[in-house]
């Protein structure tokens, strides 16, 4: 299946839109030039299911791991990511600008998957249907494009937009439903960015019955659907969700555990991103470079002091057994040293989402049960919590979740500090806190963005 998904993966590019970049300051204003002939993709559902399959090409959203990390407290700079060679430092050491040519990246890569979706959702009343099962399978691929977005723009949001504590008047990214090239939309409040994301949620649900954990299923937009709302602070939604959810996925056992980062077993795993050799970015490379054999950032000691060692199973599949200051969580398949296919929902999350909207609606004692539920599963011997409070919660988000893009976002999310410890810290002269509202809390919308868009100036 990983072959076939990036075999389809180079038809799309070619049929509906190999997007050049040389031209575009702005992602969301497209050069006309870029479109090309599409009537095969269009000749027939099947065809029509290659493009989406495609449009999952580039979906590069690992980013939210890199930027969820080292903008928090997951990790610390290694000392051989400097010089020419170094990677994100200034993002990681709260130095970063508008300028960045990273976040510029980020939006791009982001942006032109959104841009693919919505060529394919304008042009799905083209392809012909003959069949009841056709039109049921063109149905469900509208429903998966619908995710795809919602996906990618939601994930879009958690880095670009505004801390969703500030309430709905915040601002946050454009939900870029349209391809038209010469639209320049401008920034939206996360109230009504919020509003088109369960548009098209709404969407997914209804359409997509399928059952797969490397495309959007049904389970994976109940689990996207569990995210946003414990976001938007509503708390019922998000303990429907995951209850649903859990109601399905058993935890893992030690073994599975194991499987599941050597990518030799599903467990737990509601959706996730197939990757192969072809990938430039996948999730361990932004850890270390194989091109260089350097690090580029460990481990912090805050979050490895933090786990118990000697009897958390966690410990030995996230960080390295000789090296305990590496990050090899994903340390590779048992097929690839270099590959790891990236896990964009498990079901960990599910029971940490639930516990805190069950915190947060009054109910502790069903957060206390879920939480206990996970630390049982992980750590020989625990001791059960009587009861739980939000930084219970978070201590074990932040160890459950660690280098899988949560921890920047569920501090930014509360409007709580990004907190080190002095010994995690590049240099001496480096801050150690940074607090809501500071000038390195909020990460900007790309420089370049907003000369070419000025609506999107903050």
């Amino acid at each position: 299946m990983k072959k076939a998904i990036y075999k389809i993966s180079t038809a799309l590019l070619l049929l509906v839109g190999a997007l050049s970049f040389q031209s575009c300051d702005n992602m969301l204003d497209i050069d006309p030039k870029d479109s090309v002939s599409d009537d095969h993709i269009y000749s027939s559902v099947k065809q029509f299911e290659y493009g989406v399959l495609g449009a999952y090409t580039q979906l590069n959203i690992e980013y939210n791991t890199l930027i969820g990390s080292i903008m928090a407290d997951d990790c610390q700079l290694a000392p051989t990511n400097a010089g020419v060679n170094s990677y994100a430092v200034n993002i990681n050491r709260w130095t970063f600008s508008a300028d960045d040519d990273i976040l510029h990246q980020i939006w791009l890569d982001y942006y032109h998957s959104v841009y693919k979706v919505n060529v394919l959702l304008e042009n799905i009343h083209r392809v012909p249907t003959n069949t009841e099962d056709e039109v049921q399978k063109l149905s469900e691929l509208k429903g998966e494009l619908h995710g795809l977005r919602a996906l990618v723009l939601f994930e879009l949001h958690r880095i670009f937009g505004q801390s969703d504590y500030l309430g709905g008047n915040a601002s946050t990214i454009p939900y870029k439903t349209s391809s038209n090239v010469y639209e320049k939309p401008g920034k939206l409040t996360i109230n009504e960015f919020y509003s088109n994301l369960w548009k098209d949620i709404k969407d997914a649900q209804e359409l997509i019955k399928s059952d797969s954990n490397i495309r959007l299923s049904h389970d994976a937009i109940i689990a996207l659907s569990a995210r946003i709302a414990l976001y938007q602070k509503d708390y019922n939604k998000a303990s429907e969700y995951t209850s649903e959810l859990i109601n399905k996925y058993p935890l893992a056992t030690a073994k599975e555990f194991e499987g599941i980062w050597e990518d030799t077993s599903n467990a737990e795993v509601i959706f996730k991103l197939k990757r192969n050799n072809d990938d430039k970015i996948r999730p361990n490379i932004f850890w270390y470079d194989f091109s260089s054999g350097k690090s580029l950032y460990y481990a912090s000691k805050k979050l490895r002091n933090q786990f118990d060692a000697d009897n958390d199973m966690r410990y030995e599949h996230f960080f390295g057994v000789e090296n305990e200051d590496i990050i090899s969580k994903y340390d590779g398949s048992a097929f690839n040293d270099r590959i790891n296919d990236y896990k964009v929902f498990r079901i960990s999350e599910m029971y940490l989402i639930r516990a805190e909207a069950a915190l947060l609606l009054g109910n502790t004692q069903g957060a206390t049960s879920d939480i206990n539920i996970l630390r049982e599963n992980r750590i020989k011997g625990v001791s059960k919590f009587n009861t739980v409070a939000l930084k219970d919660i978070l201590q074990e988000r932040f160890l459950e979740l660690s280098f899988e893009g949560h921890r920047y976002f569920d501090l930014k999310r509360l409007g709580m500090p990004l907190e080190r410890e002095d010994y995690d810290l590049a240099v001496d002269t480096d801050e150690s806190t940074v607090q809501p509202f500071e000038e390195f809390y909020q990460l900007p919308i790309p420089q370049k963005e907003i000369q070419a868009n000025p609506g999107l100036k903050y």
